[in-house]
């Protein structure tokens, strides 16, 4: 895995199924996770003496999501929703 540090994700247009390339541990470890919990939808297609990973997965799982970039006012203002919420659940 040394030399393998491409991470690929590719599918034809309107196709179901996507193939995944992944040298990248942390993306390898979730994708072993979800081929154990959907077996039907996330198949595990080639594991590489190297490390890396060949997969399919659905179309449908494939997001692409920027981060989110909040004030400190607004970090602030999540906490304290976020104990206030937890809070609630305790009693």
């Amino acid at each position: 895995m040394d030399n393998c540090i491409e991470n690929v994700i590719e599918w034809l247009r309107d196709e179901k199924r996507a193939t995944l390339s992944l040298s990248q541990r942390r993306t390898i470890s979730r994708v072993k996770q979800l081929a154990e919990q959907y077996p039907e939808e996330c198949q595990i297609v080639a594991e590489n003496k190297d490390g890396s990973l060949c997969a399919h997965i659905p179309v449908s799982w494939i997001r692409i999501n920027p981060g989110m970039e909040l004030t400190e006012e607004q970090r602030e203002k999540r906490a304290e929703t976020m104990r206030e919420n937890m809070a609630k659940r305790r009693l």
